[in-house]
């Protein structure tokens, strides 16, 4: 028969309960670092001596079992469990608590003290089981100052031999060491990686209407408005998340593995990995959710996108939108800054909305080799607060406006004129599409560009299935349209995505 065994829980106090002295209100903390079955196996042994130990001796009123699962020591605002304890704890719900060891209680030397004092001058008393030692007691601060930094080494030590290990793992590309977390389109269960059709499908579509002109933002702004669930569950996606996705290789199955790493295994703080350790990338180490020429094509669009920013000088990439479809593609010849769509102050044409080259902002218009311009003439007439006509200027002293050298800003484009201007340059591009679709076939069969050779191919087959149009339509104009360029007599040249060029 086995010897039961009994715990001494508060044996070591000065004081010993007597049949009058009220009930110690214990509590008991238990944790164990990760979810592997063995630790949590750990866990559940934990809970159950306890709960047994704690409702069988008579000196104590068991309050409860206060846990934490799968949580390092090292960091206290994560610990939900030991968190609420110490909420009971100061709200005097117990008064005494017990532990297996130091290290169950925390790995962090500076937190165990912090934590046992505050409980001390609440007069509660922690039982560190392993070691024998009551924090109440004088000599235990000490003793737990010593152990704690033998706890807080230990976990340092234990960290850089995980790490080691797992570094092993990252230079032979296994990709199932990598702790993806919530990681949208893709589940890891036991180190398996395994797609997640639902948010899969919503990932190959961010792919699509990328690749079809939309931005970032709109296309967050898109699933917002359609309730589509984030990977932590609400409905509003951000442009951030939209890039992360775009520009992740794991959607494709690669890995580059050490993008990040812990400066500190005691605060786990995670910084960029800028040369500091070896990067490995891993080709088809995990399932692929977008085909592999899809992803290089969004890689090759953010690119376009990019120098486009450059070329026209503008920070954000914005094609228009629904309200105003050619804003940010409407472009100067000249200079090649983009145009600005401005209401009319004159007053006989007040409210007019026009295009203008917006480098006329400080008077910065680019000169026009070769051509002159003549300002607006002054008005001959006014109204002035009576409503009542006089005369501005006597017609024989009016000094009539004279040549000047024109500037790009000089240049204005009615508002409307351009969605009209398109319609027609498609319709031409549709009416003569045997010669045109031969230049794109040449452009296709030719480079060396992935994404001109898909825009050469997209167009040939959208002018077989689109035919002419009769109304603008955005998101037709962002699938085959890049910018339109306007030239210094006030024409509009139309870029089309795949390199056709057409001026109308």
């Amino acid at each position: 028969m086995e010897t039961k065994r009994i715990i001494p829980l508060f044996r070591s106090v000065s004081t010993e309960r007597t049949d009058d002295s009220p009930l110690k209100r214990m509590g008991a903390y238990c944790r164990v670092s990760s979810d592997k079955d063995e630790q949590l196996n750990s866990l559940s042994a934990q809970k159950e001596y306890y709960e047994k130990a704690l409702t069988e001796d008579a000196s104590c009123d068991f309050v409860g079992i206060y846990a934490d699962e799968g949580i390092s020591g090292t960091q206290v605002d994560k610990r939900e469990g030991f968190l609420q304890m110490m909420e009971d704890c100061r709200a005097g719900k117990i008064n005494g608590i017990i532990t297996k060891s130091v290290s169950r209680f925390g790995r962090n030397t500076v937190d165990t003290l912090v934590y046992t004092r505050e409980l001390r001058s609440l007069g509660i008393d922690v039982f560190f089981e392993k070691e024998d030692i009551h924090s109440i007691n004088p000599e235990g601060e000490l003793l737990l100052t010593l152990i704690s930094a033998l706890s807080q080494n230990e976990s340092t030590n234990m960290s850089e031999n995980v790490k080691w290990g797992v570094r092993r793992k990252y230079e032979k590309g296994e990709a199932g060491s990598l702790p993806l977390g919530k990681f949208y389109g893709y589940s890891q269960k036991k180190r398996v990686i395994t797609i997640n059709e639902d948010e899969a499908t919503v990932v190959r579509r961010i792919y699509t209407d990328y690749i079809s002109g939309f931005t970032a933002t709109q296309i967050a702004e898109r699933l917002t408005a359609e309730g589509v669930p984030t990977e932590r569950g609400n409905n509003v996606w951000h442009l951030s998340v939209v890039r992360k996705i775009l520009r992740n290789e794991k959607y494709k199955g690669d890995t580059l593995f050490q993008k990040t790493l812990i400066a500190d295994p005691i605060s786990h703080r995670r910084i960029k990995n800028d040369g500091i350790l070896p990067q490995y990338y891993a080709e088809n180490s995990i399932p692929a959710i977008v085909e592999r020429d899809v992803w290089e094509l969004a890689a090759a669009e953010q690119h376009r996108r990019e120098n486009y920013c450059k070329e026209h000088s503008v920070t954000i990439y914005r094609p228009g939108s629904e309200e105003f479809p050619l804003s940010g593609r409407l472009v100067c010849q000249t200079c090649g800054h983009t145009y600005v769509l401005l209401e009319s102050k004159v007053k006989s044409v007040k409210g007019k909305k026009y295009w203008r080259c917006s480098s006329y902002h400080g008077g910065n218009g680019t000169p026009v080799n070769g051509m002159e311009f003549i300002p607006r003439g002054q008005p001959l007439r006014d109204v002035d607060a009576n409503n009542r006509w006089v005369k501005y200027y006597r017609r024989n002293k009016r000094k009539l406006p004279q040549p000047r050298q024109m500037l790009c800003t000089d240049i204005e484009i009615e508002a409307g004129k351009s969605e009209k201007a398109f319609i027609r340059g498609w319709n031409l591009l549709v009416s003569k599409k045997q010669r045109y679709q031969a230049t794109l076939k040449r452009t296709a069969d030719t480079t060396d560009d992935i994404l001109l050779r898909y825009r050469a191919t997209e167009l040939s087959r959208i002018l077989d299935e689109m035919g002419t149009i009769k109304e603008f339509n955005y998101a037709f104009s962002l699938a085959v349209l890049e910018k339109i360029e306007v030239t210094p007599q006030g024409k509009l040249t139309f870029c089309f995505l795949g390199g056709v060029r057409l001026t109308v």
